[in-house]
């Protein structure tokens, strides 16, 4: 840096911390030689029964006196960071301060960085393998400098014991993980242009940037921008581009430099993310965030990718016999016919559509509004659960012939020439929409996590796309008279058929019920049974009831009551199970994996093992197989013991913030997502970025990307 640059950043500051220092050295100098002071430090131990090797990470609380205030590691105009040396114990190895979001604290006519109130910064130390037996105290040795209208240099120790009686404070420490920023992948780069440090961030969650005003660059080197001077941010796509007057520093200084970025999201909530950006390009593409193609979709290629899923969505089990029932209707039709059959294609695929339309529109608005939803956001609802189980129920019931029903919704047993035909087919393609929520196909995730991310008329585009894939199958069948010659010809099979497929319809229903029990206590639980009966009560008092008389004015009477309780049903489901935790009745003694929270990811991430994130739900069909055919199978249990794998599972089955955030924050809306974080290439190096495995996973693909990934 040359001289002349250095006297410029630095002359203003100085001098007016002379004419502090010539104005209030008295106090100063009374106030250290005097008990007083105006930090107080407290040592939190994230755990501390040890051995020789473990890692400790400790929150180091600063409690700061009202009005004053303590430096960030870039102390911004003027100040000093804080620093620790730790004694006690030989060898101990302490990683780099960890700290929380600073805030701009005006100085006069400067701005500094720093904290107020009672932050806790972490560091984690590494315990040398030759540790002595019996209780030992690790000592932090802490300079800081504490600021109001003077200020004043303080020194600290402070202690605690491991392997003795002291406790451990864990739960702090998760605190303190929270109130940090989230470290990123997204390839960061910086320039100067028209006299702006300009930094450009592809992120995979443009969405949590939508209050622009409120976004704050912070370098951690000193002198790259105008620390008095606002940041303008604007978003160009998946661009968040962040534009700040610059610093005296020449940026040739900071090559590579690590920059954090605070924001509010949609719910008022500040945030912070902490990147590694290079100046003029300089980020390898080693740096880069290895991910399914979710960076660079682009709006045609998420709309492709929606097609594609909605098509695939027809062959998952809930989806299955709703096109099938659909497909039998189309059986006796005759070519002459063919009008007719378009008309039906046309409607079911209407039906879809606009039942697509409705989900994407709630869905916007919701997210609009501050809430953290996704695709599936419907079924983390007791009530919608419990609605799509009766639902399947009835199906179930009058598919197997229990009753009979004249009704525009499926269109079973009309013929295609009846005139109420047309409005059946659109209500089979609201049913197969309503049905097809709880699944995620191939494709689908990259391309609802874009959509998601977008202006309101690409999401909506994608999401038509989706339900546009859904209906083609039909479409074909109705469109193209030789597809339908490959159906086979009408006979008693069909009745048979029919009953069949009610079995898939009971077998939804208890697997809704099954979902419903790991969000609702056991009451509501058996409540929603009962309600399953009643149904079944209903339907027969319906079916036995006299055809006039006192008798039927009863069976009325009862089937009406009968149906109250139904209805009554739905307002008795209360959400007993709220905080995300993966259900016990699926834990065990053997289970290889954790519960997912932000802070037990952030303190392996500071490890060396490779990490292994698993975000699944209970109502989502493609994360269930994916576990049984590849992940909790003794071959996969001991790929991941062989490799000291971390495995981290996070149940989204109820809504859940913590997951919801990360699945933006690798652009996705909906689950399963499984992201690998490798191990550190060596002991000092840098652990490189994590990449995200297919949506459709084998044992195969696990151990790929487990033994080969770097």
């Amino acid at each position: 840096m040359k001289a002349g640059m250095f006297y410029k950043a630095h002359l203003l500051p100085a001098l007016i911390l002379s004419l502090f220092a010539l104005f209030t050295i008295p106090q100063a100098a009374n106030a250290q030689n005097s008990p007083e002071r105006y930090t107080a430090i407290r040592l939190l131990p994230g755990k501390t029964d040890v051995k020789g090797g473990d890692k400790i990470t400790v929150g180091i609380e600063q409690r700061i006196a009202d009005g004053w205030h303590t430096y960030w590691i870039n102390p911004g105009d003027s100040g000093m960071t804080t620093r620790i040396k730790w004694s006690g114990v030989d060898g101990v190895d302490a990683a780099p301060i960890e700290w929380p979001l600073p805030s701009k604290l005006p100085m006069g006519p400067l701005i500094n960085f720093g904290f107020e109130g009672n932050p806790v910064l972490l560091q984690t130390l590494t315990l040398p393998e030759n540790l002595p037996e019996g209780p030992q105290t690790l000592t932090a040795n802490i300079e800081l400098l504490v600021c109001h209208e003077i200020c004043i240099p303080e020194k600290h120790e402070a202690s605690f014991v491991i392997n003795g009686d002291e406790e451990a404070v864990p739960a702090a420490i998760e605190r303190a993980r929270a109130a940090q920023p989230i470290e990123m992948g997204w390839p960061a780069t910086y320039s100067e242009e028209n006299g702006n440090l300009v930094v450009r961030i592809r992120t995979d969650a443009p969405s949590a940037f939508s209050k622009l005003n409120r976004i704050d660059l912070f370098p951690e080197e000193w002198g790259l921008i105008e620390n008095t001077a606002a940041t303008e941010a604007k978003l160009d796509g998946s661009t968040l581009i962040l534009t700040h007057k610059r610093g005296d520093r020449d940026l040739s200084d900071a090559p590579l430099s690590k920059i954090l970025i605070t924001y509010e999201d949609p719910s008022g909530t500040r945030k912070g993310v902490r990147l590694s950006a290079g100046f003029e390009g300089a980020v390898k593409s080693g740096e880069i965030m290895t991910t399914d193609g979710v960076n660079s979709l682009g709006t045609w290629k998420a709309i492709l990718f929606a097609l594609f899923g909605g098509i695939i969505l027809n062959l998952m089990p809930c989806v299955f016999p709703v096109l099938s029932m659909k497909a039998l209707s189309l059986v006796n039709l005759k070519d002459k016919e063919a009008g007719k059959a378009r008309l039906h294609g046309l409607a079911y695929t209407a039906g879809i559509i606009a039942s697509f339309a409705v989900i994407a529109g709630i869905l916007l608005a919701l997210k609009a509004a501050g809430a953290q939803v996704g695709w599936g956001f419907q079924l983390q609802h007791p009530a919608v659960i419990l609605f799509l189980a009766y639902l399947f129920f009835m199906l179930g019931l009058n598919l197997s012939g229990y009753f009979e029903i004249n009704t525009r919704l499926t269109n079973i047993g009309q013929s295609l020439t009846q005139k109420t035909g047309i409005t059946g087919s659109f209500f089979t393609g609201v049913l197969a929409t309503l049905v097809a929520t709880p699944c995620t196909a191939p494709f689908m995730g990259a391309a609802m996590g874009y959509a998601l991310t977008q202006p309101a008329y690409v999401s909506m585009a994608v999401f038509l796309a989706l339900g546009l894939g859904l209906a083609i199958p039909y479409l074909v069948l109705c469109f193209i008279p030789a597809a339908r010659h490959t159906l086979p010809k009408p006979g008693a099979w069909m009745e048979t058929f029919r009953q069949f497929l009610a079995f898939p319809m009971f077998a939804s229903s208890c697997w809704l019920v099954w979902i419903l029990a790991q969000q609702v206590s056991h009451m509501d639980q058996f409540m929603a049974l009962l309600g399953l009966l009643a149904i079944a009560f209903a339907l027969w008092l319906l079916r036995v009831r006299p055809a006039k008389g006192t008798g039927r004015v009863v069976m009325l009477v009862a089937a009406a009551a009968v149906t109250a309780f139904i209805i009554s049903t739905f307002f008795m489901m209360k959400p007993a199970n709220v905080d995300g935790r993966t259900n016990t009745a699926e834990t065990g003694a053997s289970q290889n994996w954790e519960d997912f929270t932000r802070a037990r990811l952030q303190s392996y991430l500071e490890e060396d093992e490779p990490v292994f994130i698993n975000m699944t739900a209970a109502w989502c069909i493609t994360c269930k197989v994916n576990e049984k055919v590849a992940l909790a199978t003794d071959a996969t249990t001991k790929l991941f013991a062989d490799n000291n794998v971390r495995y981290l599972k996070g149940d989204w089955t109820n809504q859940n913030p913590e997951i919801t955030t990360y699945l933006e924050e690798y652009g996705r809306s909906g689950v399963p997502i499984y992201v690998y974080y490798p191990p550190r290439l060596d002991k000092e190096g840098a652990r490189p970025e994590p990449v995200i495995l297919p949506q459709i996973l084998t044992p195969g693909i696990v151990e790929k990307f487990i033994t080969q990934t770097p």
